[in-house]
């Protein structure tokens, strides 16, 4: 049933209804008119308010989205002019479709009408994928930095040496990285520090591909500078309350910037043995920064094409990246099961040799109930965390996806990295304990890199199963296990160890990914008998069928 066969099967019953109650009014006497009135008035009210309340507090639905194209027949590299067959499209009731900008990989940004409907818009989405020149469509949606902030109490980087710590004191009797080999940093892009090496950090030859003005927050589109400028969002600015998503606005700890990416930055590759601040992982690769999140995060289709450009390949209207990375950093996390955009951008950048890193979330979430993207993407490595103790931390989220842990910390000890210390914009460098499987992923993302120094010939999946096979196991006692928390915590010195040799513990792989969770079910309270808050016209029905069989009762009432 179409939505507006669903809007007429409404209205026959709401005229039935009505007209059944009618009946019933014009015989009863005046004063009992007004007594059966007020009683339909309080239960509409008890029926539409709940409802009334949940829409109001729900955050505006996402009309834009993301269509890739299919070109049959085409040779490598064939462009395709996206308006041209936008206009072919079809949707439902011929809804208007606008361009908003071209993507990587065959695909482009278009917008629905303002003021639809979740369930408007999945249907828009269902038919268009129907279409054959069309692969898959679906929502642009937003994306988070997988940070949980907590307060400085500690300069030591416990996480780096201690029990169930990663071991990076003899994983430096090893390695200490290659200035051949590239992180690429998905982010809200980098502040310079006085603890960075400007020499390893490629700000001028990064990217800022944040398409969306508001997030933004620098008073442009995309551009070649991936500094950033902070993130904070204003609840008492009238252009952040119109643009901002309710969570995001009402969020206090959205009202200070984050300078996340900084912070993954300094886990990675802050300078050593500088007595400055603290040390970084990896001491000699280098850092291209991708700033892809802004205020209230980024969006997906900003996500993958930074992706794609990490790797050298091409974006539309921007240059190509002359240094691709053979790691991908993405410390951050979503709602949802893994798209086919993400999933496309991942296979992508795998082909040309990038291992990608992703955080599990910070929600501690089961994953097997409760879909994250892209940790549940397939080809990643995704990151959950454990405490100084090597329990699981209590923000993480878990379950089979995660594909191994990494400390990031919890209660009172935290991740020691960099940060600054402006509200809004850049002010002074600054260190700050933090935790967040966003920290975790950095672990990995530098100890993958190091594995490549070790091993140039090694592929993604090499990598990956290397950095699985030789975790550390989780202490007697843990509430993490191989089923939750992946197969253990990372051990930099191990994984250097087999990079020299991956026979000595390939082939091995990973967690597999959990499949997509169980559809939810209604429930709740008021008259709002399913999750979409859309008036169920059985819910009508039933009332009918009430009112039919109480009538006699309702008649002998009003004449007393």
């Amino acid at each position: 049933m179409d939505l507006h066969q669903s809007l007429r099967a409404d209205q026959r019953l709401s005229a039935t209804l009505a007209g059944s109650i009618s009946r019933s009014i014009r015989e009863a006497s005046e004063s009992k008119k007004t007594t059966l009135l007020v009683l339909l008035w309080l239960g509409l009210l008890f029926c539409l308010l709940p409802g009334m309340s949940l829409a109001a507090a729900d955050r505006k639905v996402n009309n834009q989205i993301i269509i890739k194209y299919r070109t049959p027949g085409k040779p490598p590299g064939h462009t395709v002019r996206p308006q041209r067959l936008l206009s072919q499209l079809k949707t439902p009731q011929g809804m208007p479709l606008t361009f908003r900008r071209r993507m990587s990989g065959n695909s482009m940004v278009a917008q629905l009408p303002e003021g639809l409907t979740d369930e408007q818009v999945q249907d828009a989405l269902d038919t268009l994928a129907q279409d054959p020149a069309v692969e898959y469509a679906q929502r642009d949606k937003r994306m988070y930095p997988a940070l949980v902030p907590n307060d400085p109490r500690y300069s030591e980087q416990w996480y780096l040496f201690e029990a169930f710590g990663i071991n990076m004191q003899n994983a430096w009797d090893i390695s200490t990285g290659s200035a051949g080999i590239v992180i690429a940093v998905l982010d809200t892009g980098v502040v310079t520090h006085s603890d960075l090496d400007t020499s390893r950090i490629l700000t001028t030859q990064g990217i800022d591909l944040i398409s969306d003005l508001f997030t933004a927050n620098d008073g442009d589109g995309r551009d070649l500078d991936p500094s950033d400028p902070g993130d904070a969002v204003d609840p008492n600015d009238p252009g952040d309350q119109v643009d901002a998503p309710a969570d995001c606005l009402n969020d206090p700890v959205n009202h200070e910037s984050s300078w996340h990416g900084l912070s993954v930055v300094g886990v990675i590759a802050a300078t050593a043995d500088n007595n400055s601040f603290v040390a970084g992982i990896d001491f000699k690769a280098r850092i291209l920064p991708v700033r892809v999140l802004g205020k209230c995060g980024g969006l997906i289709s900003d996500i993958v094409d930074g992706m794609r450009w990490a790797v050298g390949l091409p974006v539309a209207g921007v240059p190509d990246n002359t240094n691709p990375a053979r790691v991908i950093n993405l410390s951050l996390a979503g709602d949802g099961t893994c798209s086919p955009a993400e999933q496309d951008a991942i296979n992508t950048v795998r082909a040309k040799g990038a291992v990608v890193v992703t955080a599990a979330g910070n929600e501690a979430e089961d994953m097997d109930i409760v879909s994250k993207s892209p940790a549940n993407c397939q080809g990643v490595i995704a990151v959950g965390a454990t405490s100084r103790s090597g329990d699981r931390a209590s923000y993480a989220n878990f379950g089979s996806a995660v594909d191994l842990a990494a400390p990031g910390g919890d209660d009172s000890d935290g991740v020691r990295t960099l940060s600054n210390t402006g509200i809004q914009a850049p002010e002074n460098d600054a260190s700050v304990l933090i935790q967040g499987t966003s920290f975790t992923t950095a672990q990995v993302s530098a100890v993958a890199s190091l594995v490549y120094a070790a091993n140039s010939s090694l592929t993604p999946d090499s990598v990956e199963g290397i950095l699985c096979a030789t975790t550390q196991p989780f202490p007697a006692g843990s509430s993490c296990s191989a089923d939750d928390c992946g197969t253990g915590i990372l051990d930099a010195a191990a994984a250097l160890t087999a990079a020299q040799n991956p026979a000595s513990v390939l082939p091995a792989s990973c967690a597999t990914n959990s499949a997509p969770p169980p559809a939810k079910t209604g429930g709740g309270g008021g008259c709002v008998l399913n999750e979409s808050r859309v008036f169920d016209p059985i819910w009508l029905l039933f009332l009918q069928l009430v009112l039919l069989y109480s009538r006699r009762s309702l008649q002998a009432f009003i004449h007393g």
